[in-house]
């Protein structure tokens, strides 16, 4: 069924200007050329996943992963009588299941094999559904806590397996999900000829994005955010959690959890934001009303079957010279890029993290260097004196050389080493005032001063990450009447330095493309002439 999408007048003024008329070129090309979309959902095949385990091994997994205290013998009933065990996938599709599964032997499987399969993905889907109201009932929260349980264990071991938190880590199984995915694409690219939409939801897994952004030239990363406010409610108007549940939910997704390669196995949606090619932007303020989102969707699937049929947004042009600028930033730990702009969206400076003019940035320093080379124009005083900083440098460098004596892991690269971190090791606090890099919006804004600015009152900030406190106020001091950011806000800032006063500049969370996807979708295979050109020649 071909989706209807809303008109201009039904957005509720969220185009404006040209942008109204860039929607209606992309809205009418949609409306001629829409293909409907195979869906693969994650929490499908996790549950494909458990399906492998008996009832008595899934019941204690679950157990042993509720964030609740639940009686076992209550969850291994419910998963005797409920549909765990009374589902045809296991009695009828066993084989095909496990083969999916088994990445060890190539998935051969004939036409009538891979047709029948992708029936079989919604006998998994109804499942899923099914399964997810047993768990529910028994503890709210529990459908949650069991499948992120499962895809850490997965990514981990390769398998949902219990006590997986004590097993060993096989890199190799970071990509299991994936590859499990993988080859779910490949069956439907073989029953559609090669020629396949699909959505796959959701990825949570910076490195499972990173596997599909390598494997498919055509894939894009989209991020779907909404407001704190309009998510809080949400959650908690129709999945019914508490405050509590709902904090603990965004602190696994948030990539913070402890642990030795934890951030390889654990979730981190923050990651996922911070690279995404498209980013879409879906208040909840009104729960079934969902037209923005369906207008941004439309936009970008238009400009993925057609590359450049109308031009970029102001937003979009503004934020992809913040990212293009990230990539001067010397830091070895995140590059961010900021631009300023007056009300009309003119570029007035730009800036990126990193140390200032004159000094050597820390990608360009190494550890053997502050060790052997005492450089005074390279390092600094402290640097080259302090015993307790250079005991501790240098027994990084022993560790590093003592690995690198085993698998030369480390030939031909720089050994560049963090300031911050080692000196904070030090004195065992986390203080970012350390840092030898500016901010990038701070760089930003002294670029300024610097060279001279007829006065930036009422104009904006582009930001590819969101400003610090310490940044937000320097922007608010500044007059600035419009932040434009990509990461979800950390810390206080929002709270407590932006939204106070009676000269509140309004935070926008950045919707559109950037990166690589900015010039997949924007620039023109052919000059739009030359297009119509040759159809009139046909």
């Amino acid at each position: 069924k071909k989706p209807s999408f809303p008109s201009p007048e039904h957005l509720d003024g969220f185009y404006s200007g040209l942008d109204v008329n860039r929607y209606r070129i992309v809205k009418k090309y949609a409306e001629q050329h829409w293909n409907n979309f195979y869906s693969i959902k994650v929490s499908d095949l996790i549950s494909t996943y458990l399906l492998s385990l008996s009832s008595a091994h899934a019941a204690k997994f679950i157990v042993s992963n509720s964030l609740a205290k639940i009686d076992e013998n209550v969850v291994y009933q419910k998963l005797l009588s409920g549909s765990f065990s009374k589902n045809r996938l296991v009695t009828n599709y066993s084989t095909l299941l496990h083969n999916l599964l088994d990445h060890s032997t190539e998935l051969n499987v004939t036409d009538k094999e891979a047709d029948d399969f992708i029936r079989i993905l919604t006998l998994i889907r109804k499942f899923t559904r099914d399964f997810k109201e047993e768990l529910e009932d028994i503890s709210r929260g529990l459908y949650v806590s069991t499948y992120q349980a499962c895809g850490n264990s997965i990514r981990k071991t390769g398998s949902v397996q219990n006590n997986y938190d004590k097993a060993n880590f096989d890199p190799a199984c970071v990509f299991h999900l994936p590859e499990t995915i993988n080859r779910i694409i490949k069956m439907i690219r073989k029953v559609t000829k090669n020629k396949a939409y699909i959505v796959i939801d959701a990825i949570r897994n910076p490195y499972e994005a990173k596997f599909f952004k390598d494997r498919y030239a055509a894939f894009h990363l989209v991020s779907i955010n909404a407001p704190d406010e309009h998510r809080s409610k949400y959650m908690q108007q129709l999945h019914k959690f508490s405050p509590d549940q709902i904090d603990n939910i965004e602190k696994i997704e948030s990539g913070k959890s402890e642990g030795d390669y934890v951030k390889f196995t654990t979730q981190n949606v923050k990651k996922c934001i911070e690279i995404s090619d498209i980013h879409l932007f879906n208040p909840k303020n009104e729960f079934d009303n969902n037209n923005i989102l369906k207008a941004q969707i439309v936009w970008y699937v238009a400009l993925m079957q057609h590359p450049g049929l109308i031009p970029p947004s102001s937003m979009e042009r503004v934020m992809q010279v913040a990212y293009t600028m990230k990539m001067n930033s010397g830091c070895i730990s995140r590059q961010v890029g900021a631009v300023v702009t007056d009300k009309n969206n003119s570029i007035k400076s730009v800036g990126w993290n990193d140390v200032a003019k004159g000094q050597v940035p820390c990608s360009m320093r190494s550890l053997n260097g502050v060790i052997e080379e005492f450089d005074p124009l390279t390092y600094s005083n402290y640097e080259r004196n302090n015993q307790k900083f250079r005991s501790r440098a240098n027994e990084q460098l022993i560790k590093i050389r003592e690995i690198n004596a085993k698998n030369q892991v480390f030939d031909g690269h720089n050994l560049s080493y963090c300031f911050k971190d080692i000196h904070n090791s030090l004195d065992k606090k986390g203080n970012q005032v350390h840092t030898r890099a500016l901010h990038a919006e701070e760089n930003a804004f002294l670029q300024l001063t610097k060279y001279g600015s007829s006065g930036i009152e009422g104009g904006k900030l582009y930001t590819t990450a969101s400003p610090c406190e310490l940044c937000a106020k320097k922007a608010y001091q500044l007059g600035m009447s419009e932040i434009v950011y990509i990461d979800p806000y950390p810390g206080i800032a929002k709270e407590h330095i932006i939204n106070i006063g009676d000269n509140v500049p309004e935070l926008v969370q950045f919707r559109g493309a950037v990166g690589k996807a900015y010039h997949r979708l924007y620039e023109q295979i052919l000059p739009i002439k030359d297009e119509i050109g040759h159809m009139m020649a046909l």
